[in-house]
């Protein structure tokens, strides 16, 4: 039988158009309890499938960032498409910020760390801006025990990406700069629980 494209692409445009506009906008801040359940410092987070990241974008034209370079990504799961919160990230800078040859200073904090997928597609778009300079502070090592997982750290380290695991001072900025606490005070009880556990894990995956 011959191929008929009938119908296969009756919803093409209007699907890929929803899908370019789920992955531009990020959200300015998350909830207090969104916070507080996806971000804590732990080995094992059973229950918490979606990654949050937020991010900070810095130009040599601001000494700081202003709301517009500011905002919080999170995974994307829909029937049609499946986006990382880090390739949301780098879909929209490429939007944003199309001159590659600008001096960029970009900071992530991240609930989970990337995983290989993603690690290998920030090496790329690392490739792409060679005067960007990339921080990760991540919460949590998603499948720390996994080699590949290792060895996409160890490819970030490589390419130059400063990656660190979410200290107290770094929750309290989150919590300043990304969280809508209506003026509630920052707490830091526990967030920090596997930190001194993680943090000697990725020191020695980098080493």
């Amino acid at each position: 039988m011959r191929f008929q494209r009938r119908n296969l692409l009756k919803d093409y445009d209007f699907l890929a158009a929803e899908l370019q506009e789920i992955l531009r906008n990020p959200m300015d801040r998350i909830d207090p309890n969104t916070f507080r359940f996806h971000f804590p410092n732990l080995l094992y987070a059973s229950g918490r499938k979606l990654c949050y990241l937020c991010f900070q974008v810095e130009t040599e034209d601001y000494f700081s960032c202003d709301d517009s370079d500011r905002g919080v990504f999170r995974n994307k799961v829909h029937p049609w498409a499946r986006c990382h919160a880090e390739q949301c990230f780098l879909s929209w800078f490429r939007d944003q910020y199309p001159y590659r040859d600008e001096y960029y200073n970009v900071t992530w904090f991240l609930s989970w760390s990337p995983c290989p997928t993603c690690a290998e597609e920030v090496v790329e778009f690392l490739e792409e801006y060679r005067n960007l300079t990339l921080s990760i502070f991540t919460s949590r090592l998603y499948y720390f025990w996994d080699p590949n997982y290792q060895e996409g750290l160890c490819k970030l380290w490589d390419a130059g990406v400063q990656l660190d695991i979410m200290s107290c001072d770094d929750f309290k900025h989150c919590w300043d700069n990304f969280v809508d606490h209506k003026g509630m005070r920052f707490r830091r009880r526990n967030l920090l629980k596997g930190y001194d556990f993680l943090a000697a894990k990725l020191q020695e995956i980098l080493r």
